[in-house]
């Protein structure tokens, strides 16, 4: 696990993180979440980047869109 500190100008796990909160719209968000998980294990360049924190960030988000969808078909 990375131990890194950011600096104030590194694009790290803190920026990685807000931008998979903030990735696709309703209908599309699970598809992007998908593919970044699957891409995630061909990327060689993390630097900064705490991996495994990222990747079980985007399998949360990709299991709390899973859900809501879910929840929204339910009610229907």
């Amino acid at each position: 696990m990375s131990t890194t500190t950011e600096s104030p100008n590194a694009y790290g796990t803190t920026a990685e993180l807000a931008f998979l909160k903030h990735l696709g719209g309703q209908l599309t968000r699970k598809v992007l979440l998908r593919n970044y998980i699957a891409a995630a294990q061909r990327r060689t360049v993390w630097g900064q980047i705490d991996k495994w924190r990222v990747l079980g960030y985007a399998e949360q988000l990709l299991a709390e869109a899973e859900s809501a969808e879910q929840h929204v078909a339910r009610a229907a």
